[in-house]
């Protein structure tokens, strides 16, 4: 590989598949390492999947179910953590995480509105 082929190939932003919770997991990294990148996702917004089934409680409580770098990224813009010893349903999941957090401030324009694949 020649170097100009690494160089060119470095400032590419690295691609996420999916705007549930392990996709944003990964933006969450990202932004903290100062990552660029691009969240495509098959629904219009973050968490569409999820929302598929928002009256399912989940098995596991909140504590379990947000990500360390973005219950940092959260915390730092004034976000408050839901209960955590509750148990979200998938509503309150996209609504009280997934939402807010697509919504700081440090993400690309395309973390809001997922790139749509086919």
């Amino acid at each position: 590989m020649s170097e100009n082929t690494v160089q060119s190939k470095a400032k590419l932003p690295v691609a996420i598949i999916g705007a549930g919770p392990v996709g944003l997991a990964a933006a969450a990294h990202l932004v903290t390492r100062g990552e660029s990148f691009v969240l495509f996702d098959a629904g219009n917004a973050v968490g569409a999947s999820v929302l598929k089934w928002a009256h399912v409680r989940l098995f596991s409580q909140w504590k379990f179910n947000v990500d360390k770098a973005a219950r940092q990224l959260l915390t730092s813009h004034g976000w408050i953590a839901p209960n955590h010893s509750e148990l979200p349903t998938g509503f309150e999941m996209v609504e009280n995480y997934f939402k807010p957090f697509a919504e700081l401030p440090e993400h690309e324009s395309d973390c809001c509105e997922p790139q749509r694949h086919k």
